[in-house]
Formats: C-alpha cells, sequence, structure tokens
C-alpha cells in the first residue's frame, strides 16, 4: 500500500474542530496545533525545523500579535509556505506588504459575518448614548427606587472633569427626562455620520435608519448611484468628517491604515460645531484617545462607546472610570456564529490556494 503524506497546515489558535467543514479539511491535510509566546525564538525555531514544510497558516482572531506581526520572523518562513489565512476582517497592512513580496498569500474573510452583530453593538450603544440607560442602570442597583432615583440623579450636573454621575440623597418626582441635567433624547431625527461605508458601515447604516436617525456616510469614493439605491434607505456622501455639519453622533467602521490614524482628532473634534457622541468599532489608531479624553472633559464629546483602542489590548487609564463612557474587549463581532463563519472562510481559501492557486478574498 503506497502512504501519501498529507500536506501539513499549520493553525494558529483554536477552531471549533466539531465543524463538518473542519473534519473534511483535516481528512485532506495534517493539521497541525500551536499557541505563540511573546518569545518567538521558540516559533522561529519551529519554522526551521518541525514546521519547515508546512503549506499554510492557519491564524484564528489573535493571530501573530504576540510576536508583533508575521514581519518579525518572515525570515525563517519556509519556502513551501504558500498562504497565511486570516480569520477577521481586519489585517496587519505591514505584514501583507512582506508577504507579498515573499510571494506569500495572505486573506481574510468576507465582513458578511461580522456585520450584524458589529451593527448590534453600535446599536446598543447609540440608544444609551442619547438615552442614557448604562447610567440609569448603574445608579438602579445602588438605589432600587423608581420615583427617587430619577429625582436624585437630576438635582447637580455630570462632572465632566471625572466623568461621574451625581446623585444626590433625598425624595422627590422627576419625569426623569434629564439626567444630570443631560436630556434623554430619542436618536430618531438625529445626524450621525459613519467613517468607512462598506459592509459593516452599510449594515449600521440600516441598523440606525431604522430607529429614526439621518445617515451621512463619509468613504474615500462617492458609491454609484445604483449602489446608493440598493441600500434602500437615503443616505447623503462626504467626502471628509469635517464635511459634516451639526452631527449629533460619528460612528467609526474603517480599517487602520496610514491614512486613517489620528482621524479623529483635536482639530477634528474642536471643529464640530456642536457636542456630539462617538462610538468606534473600526480600529483604536482611528482615534487620538488623548483628544478623546480631553473632549469628555471638556463637554464637546457627551458620550464615547468603544470596542478597539488605540493601544490595544491597554486602555487609555482616563477612559476606564468615566461613566459618560461604555467600553467593550473588542467583542464587537465576537458571536458563536461568527466564530464559525470565519473558520469556515478561511479553511477554503486555505484549499483553493494550494489546490488551485487562486481564492477570493485576497487582500495581497
Amino acid at each position: 500500500m503506497t502512504i501519501t503524506n498529507k500536506p501539513k497546515v499549520l493553525f494558529i489558535g483554536e477552531l471549533n474542530r466539531d465543524l463538518p467543514q473542519f473534519k473534511r479539511f483535516e481528512s485532506k491535510y495534517n493539521c497541525i496545533f500551536t499557541t505563540l509566546s511573546p518569545d518567538r525564538s521558540q516559533f522561529i525555531n519551529d519554522l526551521k525545523t518541525k514546521y519547515s514544510d508546512i503549506v499554510a497558516i492557519y491564524a484564528a482572531w489573535l493571530g501573530f500579535i504576540p510576536i508583533g506581526g508575521f514581519r518579525t520572523v518572515i525570515d525563517h518562513a519556509p519556502s513551501s509556505l504558500k498562504i497565511i489565512a486570516f480569520c477577521s476582517v481586519g489585517y496587519d497592512h505591514e505584514d501583507a506588504e512582506v508577504m507579498r513580496e515573499r510571494g506569500i498569500v495572505m486573506t481574510n474573510v468576507p465582513s458578511d459575518g461580522a456585520a450584524e452583530p458589529v451593527a448590534d453593538l453600535v446599536l446598543y450603544n447609540t440608544i444609551t448614548s442619547f438615552r442614557q440607560f448604562n447610567l440609569y442602570s448603574k445608579n438602579f442597583k445602588e438605589h432600587p427606587h423608581t420615583i427617587d432615583l430619577r429625582y436624585q440623579l437630576n438635582q447637580e450636573g455630570l462632572d465632566q472633569e471625572s466623568g461621574s454621575v451625581s446623585r444626590v440623597s433625598g425624595s422627590g418626582y422627576d419625569f426623569g427626562h434629564y439626567l444630570n441635567k443631560r436630556p434623554n433624547l430619542s436618536p430618531r431625527g438625529h445626524i450621525v455620520a459613519i467613517v468607512g461605508f462598506g459592509k459593516i458601515g452599510q449594515t449600521i447604516g440600516k441598523r440606525l435608519h431604522d430607529i429614526g436617525m439621518k445617515i451621512n456616510y463619509v468613504k474615500r469614493s462617492k458609491l454609484l448611484p445604483h449602489q446608493e439605491l440598493g441600500l434602500g434607505f437615503p443616505v447623503t456622501y462626504h467626502e471628509k468628517i469635517t464635511d459634516v455639519k451639526n452631527v449629533d453622533l460619528i460612528v467609526i467602521a474603517c480599517p487602520a491604515t496610514p491614512e486613517t490614524h489620528h482621524l479623529i482628532n483635536a482639530s477634528v473634534i474642536n471643529g464640530i460645531e456642536n457636542p456630539f457622541r462617538i462610538i468606534n468599532i473600526g480600529r483604536g489608531t482611528v482615534i487620538d484617545e488623548q483628544a478623546l479624553v480631553d473632549g469628555l472633559k471638556e463637554g464637546k464629546v457627551l458620550f464615547a462607546g468603544l470596542d478597539v483602542f488605540e493601544n490595544e489590548p491597554k486602555v487609555h487609564p482616563d477612559l476606564i472610570n468615566r461613566e459618560d463612557v461604555v467600553l467593550t474587549p473588542h467583542i464587537g463581532a465576537s458571536t458563536v456564529e461568527n466564530f464559525d463563519y470565519t473558520a469556515i472562510k478561511a479553511l477554503e481559501q486555505i484549499s483553493e490556494i494550494v489546490e488551485t492557486g487562486d481564492c477570493n478574498n485576497k487582500v495581497n
């Protein structure tokens, strides 16, 4: 009997090994699983020895972050390596360029799987940014009285410097349409500017249109007329965020590139005429976090909902304890459905490149 060696695929991180698609993949490939430590020397040695004949790398969500990117070890990559398939929509642009020069294909996954859960998070943050539900919920746990709490939360103003909500003692009645002298508003009729208007941005636009918001989008180039019509809701195009007048909410849904680095900075924040809210589910480096903190302290920024951070995994310390900020640990796309969807797509891309030499979603 002739034994044929299966092509080796290295898995950096995990996936759902019960997926039928993985079981079929495993029948054709020798799947090797590992995790990376910050000390890249062991990984370099492994690339020279036990991984010296791998044809592909499956990079789960954390990818090569622990070692500072694949470019830090690419000089030791085996000549057999054809593709690195990332599970995420976002990817390291520097890695992509270096891999292109070495003839290694990098792929990411379509944003289809991430669009819905990410848009859900934006919807959640949008509603609480206008209605301040997060502040009521926190204080209600400390003082569970439906009448007195509304009164106690609207006798003094918000401490802008610390972002702390003021709650006095005593009894009284307040309708609850203000909290710390800040109005609780319906998002309906308010203007949102979505920076980045691909699949995720468009899904966010649909969500926010459905609650009555006026949708503006910021993109390098305007959608074609039939593309705008196909959205199913009216939109207004702007080339730059500074072109949007009287914006009430900014949603960041663009990737990290040299052009988008600190796109939202002190000049932009101060240049917007009215106080506004901001949500970031794109990439942390799009916002200058110090400028954001300053804007919150000055009352120019009324609310920030952040799922990504400039120096991730670290968070700016002045953001952590502010009550006018909602922080989530980069989990906008983190659903079971999307976890499995991205795995399936990455497995498909590896098979296509190894077997045919081409696939969709090549980024380099």
